[in-house]
């Protein structure tokens, strides 16, 4: 019997899941201690931007962070089973695109938030993009 050798995004997929998950508790960890403790005003103000998006403030702030802190730790989850955690990682890539679509449109369209096209570039390309790139050749695969 003949083995397949797994594609180059099945060997990088858990790797991608995880990395994605590193990066939203490196974000998401110090915002959700910032807002709580009503500091991020007093962080840099460039550090100050990437936290601070809108009139909702620190409740917005702590909310966002905390479901994103949770979402981490389910990613790190699924990372062990993909396939298994299949409906998972499809919600986590489409609100995800939708999340990163909506602030890319608030970014260019509002005035008062132009400050933050560079981070929400970054927050696509860094995070979303890899994770596709190996999540849906895997899954594609995985159904035919």
């Amino acid at each position: 019997m003949k083995q397949t050798q797994p594609s180059r995004a099945a060997s990088w997929l858990p790797v991608m899941i995880r990395l994605t998950a590193v990066g939203y508790l490196l974000f998401f960890v110090p915002d959700l201690v910032l807002a709580t403790t009503h500091q991020i005003g007093a962080v840099p103000s460039f550090f100050a931007r990437l936290f601070d998006w809108g009139s909702g403030g620190d409740p917005v702030a702590v909310m966002f962070s905390t479901v994103y802190v949770v979402w981490a730790l389910f990613l790190f989850a699924s990372a062990r089973e993909p396939l298994a955690n299949r409906l998972f990682l499809d919600f986590n890539l489409t609100a995800n695109s939708a999340h990163f679509s909506a602030m890319l449109v608030m970014a260019v369209a509002m005035r008062d938030q132009h400050q933050h096209l560079a981070g929400v570039l970054a927050l696509g390309l860094i995070t979303t993009a890899p994770l596709a790139a190996c999540w849906l050749p895997v899954r594609r695969r995985a159904t035919s």
